[in-house]
């Protein structure tokens, strides 16, 4: 009975199908073809050196674009903080003289306005002139990253301050065209 049962069994297991004949007698097919290419494979290979060196001097001529622009851009870089230190300089120039202006005037608001006026001037002053004297201690770096962290805890602040020293800005190149 061991016997019988074996043949039934092979026979209940599926075998993989043979490859099709047509797969072994394709590369048969080919050397009239490639006799055909053999005549045109100087030809090829000029094309092909010839787009290798398309593609090198391409590269090439990449790699000289992408220094020149990381040239301008450090130069640009430069310039414009330069540009900004000038500025930065400026402003603390010009906030000093308001607060020398506010605390000239100050004399003035206390005999006009009384001295609870006046002393007002003098605290403006006071906390313009600190103003003044943090733009001219810190660089462009520091001024930034404390511009940034007061925006985001107080932008209404920030808003309002924005706005009187756009004004002053304003005034201060209309009085400077007019000279």
């Amino acid at each position: 009975m061991a016997k019988a049962a074996t043949p039934a069994a092979k026979k209940a297991t599926p075998r993989a199908p043979a490859k099709p004949a047509a797969t072994k007698a394709a590369p048969a097919r080919k050397p009239a073809a490639t006799k055909a290419v053999a005549k045109d494979h100087p030809i090829r290979d000029q094309i092909a050196a010839t787009r290798n060196t398309i593609k090198s001097e391409a590269s090439k001529k990449a790699a000289s674009l992408k220094d020149e622009a990381a040239a301008l851009k450090s130069q640009a870089s430069a310039k414009a903080r330069d540009a900004a230190t000038k500025g930065k300089d400026k402003a603390a120039e010009a906030v000093g003289s308001l607060a020398k202006l506010l605390q000239d005037s100050a004399g003035t608001v206390d005999s006009k306005f009384g001295k609870q006026y006046g002393d007002y001037a003098r605290s403006a002053a006071s906390t313009v002139a600190g103003l003044a004297t943090t733009l001219d201690k810190k660089d462009l770096d520091e001024l930034a990253a404390s511009t940034r962290d007061m925006v985001k805890k107080n932008p209404a602040i920030a808003v309002g301050a924005a706005t009187v020293i756009g004004f002053v800005l304003a005034r201060m190149l209309k009085g400077s065209n007019n000279s």
